[in-house]
């Protein structure tokens, strides 16, 4: 497989008084769909925060809209090479147990590990796709597709916004036998590709594809949408028509949970699960009515 030149990474450096902190910290993760970091150091008036993005544009848009809305000190715009990212991603990502028998394991860990028939590796290089598990509604997706595999592995699953591709390799190594990941990102799917190397699972469909503009395949057995509430609820029509049994759907603020809930109601799905940790939630709907209907 050619590999792709490396893109780089958009960073955006803010700089706020302490007492705004809270402020700074609510707007930006509520507003802004990027990973951040948060620094404060002791005794310090200020506090850090660095938020990352995949374009120049979406950092320079966010860059504009922090400045209209937060009472910023200071900011700083700066381009790093994915590398930078890769060295952060062996420093924090470590393997992680979830559910009853899924192991999310770095890719360069993997010498160190014995065979284990109790447990279900999967092994990840994230790449700047920032899946690793380690997010809540990652973990939802991942507890909700074993739950469903252990009371009957779907013949078929489809991930809409696989991300590193965790979801589509978790159901092809529970069992399914199609499986189809697709992401609005390309190089979401690149990684998820690699990712699908590393874990043998060659079969896994993928493809780029944005729920809001493109038709989307179906019906599955198992769906899973982890995404964020505005595009589920928007194309909300489009994604319940892809299950014709469960659906799992993630990326979903706490606030925004019934909301997202009542619109699948309207769709034929009845709601059978629903968890979050306070600030994001995951919910579970099955199909109540014939697609037909």
């Amino acid at each position: 497989m050619t590999e792709p030149p490396a893109p780089y990474l958009y960073l955006l450096d803010l700089q706020v008084a302490r007492i705004h902190a809270d402020e700074a910290a609510e707007f930006l993760s509520e507003t802004l769909d990027a990973p951040m970091a948060q620094l404060e150091r002791p005794g310090a008036d200020r506090v850090w925060f660095q938020l990352t993005f995949p374009t120049e544009v979406e950092a320079r848009l966010a860059e504009h809209l922090v400045k209209e809305h937060l009472p910023i000190q200071a900011s700083q715009f700066r381009r790093n090479h994915p590398r930078d990212w890769a060295a952060f991603w062996k420093h924090h990502f470590v393997r992680r147990r979830i559910g009853r028998r899924i192991e999310l394991c770095p890719d360069w860990d993997r010498e160190q590990d014995t065979p284990d028939p109790d447990l279900l590796r999967i092994y990840l290089n994230p790449g700047l796709s920032f899946g690793t598990g380690d997010h809540f509604t990652t973990r939802f997706c991942l507890e909700q597709l074993e739950r469903a595999c252990d009371r009957a592995t779907p013949a078929t699953f489809l991930d809409l916004g696989t991300g590193s591709g965790i979801l589509a390799i978790a159901a092809a190594r529970l069992g399914a036998r199609r499986v189809v990941a697709l992401d609005y990102d390309e190089t979401a799917i690149h990684h998820t590709r690699r990712n699908m190397e590393l874990n043998h699972t060659p079969a896994i469909e993928t493809g780029v594809a944005d729920v809001l503009l493109d038709p989307l395949p179906g019906p599955f057995d198992l769906v899973c949408a982890n995404i964020l509430s505005g595009p589920l609820i928007e194309a909300a029509s489009a994604i319940a028509r892809t299950t014709a049994g469960l659906l799992i759907l993630s990326g979903i603020r706490e606030l925004e949970a019934d909301a997202v809930a009542a619109t699948y109601s309207n769709q034929g799905l009845e709601e059978v699960a629903r968890d979050g940790d306070g600030e994001w939630a995951g919910i579970v709907m099955r199909r109540t009515t014939s697609l037909a209907s």
